[in-house]
């Protein structure tokens, strides 16, 4: 036997996803959360476009399997928000309630997530939660359908997913704070 490392590399950030030119919810909320949390979030250098590809690999698995399982759901595409904002929700889900839906492949461990009904998550999932309510906010909607699975231990990774439901004042409370920061910073 011969084993030979493959000289070829490939580039990962090559995507079928379209993103419009301008501003995009993640610059806003990406922005934000690097503010309140820089050593969490505010990262230095290029993305990791493997790891986004891993996580968009997994969207497509989930939906996949989710409507196979008899949950309608579909990529609505990119849209845009009355201020100009571009955002792409993973999905919307059509069974009972419409529901934005979003799909996160992620390290972190699924501990102290809530395994009965609750009224929060715990505070390190707050800017998925951030984003999906600035989405159901755009769309006028007022549920939503957050499916995670965590690959800490990559050899038992953990699916998890929960449907959400928020006040009208917490949908608004959250968009005026993005709002606020995107124009504090310009990006408005």
């Amino acid at each position: 036997m011969i084993i030979t490392p493959d000289p070829h590399p490939l580039d990962f950030s090559k995507s079928d996803l379209i993103r419009s030119p301008g501003l995009h919810a993640s610059d806003i909320y990406s922005a934000l959360y690097a503010r309140l949390d820089p050593k969490r979030y505010d990262f230095a250098g290029p993305p990791n476009t493997l790891l986004m590809a891993l996580g968009t690999a997994w969207e497509n698995q989930l939906e996949y399997l989710l409507i196979a399982n008899g949950v309608k759901a579909y990529r609505p595409g990119e849209l845009t928000s009355p201020e100009g904002v571009h955002y792409s929700p993973d999905l919307i889900i059509q069974n009972g309630e419409t529901r934005v839906g979003e799909i996160k492949l992620t390290s972190m461990g699924f501990d102290e997530l809530p395994t009965e009904e609750a009224t929060s998550f715990p505070p390190k999932f707050s800017k998925y939660e951030c984003q999906m309510m600035l989405y159901t906010y755009w769309l006028e909607l007022q549920h939503g359908w957050l499916g995670m699975v965590s690959i800490r231990k990559p050899w038992a990774p953990e699916f998890r997913a929960y449907n959400i439901q928020w006040s009208p004042q917490e949908l608004i409370s959250n968009w005026q704070m993005c709002m606020n920061f995107a124009k504090s910073e310009g990006m408005l």
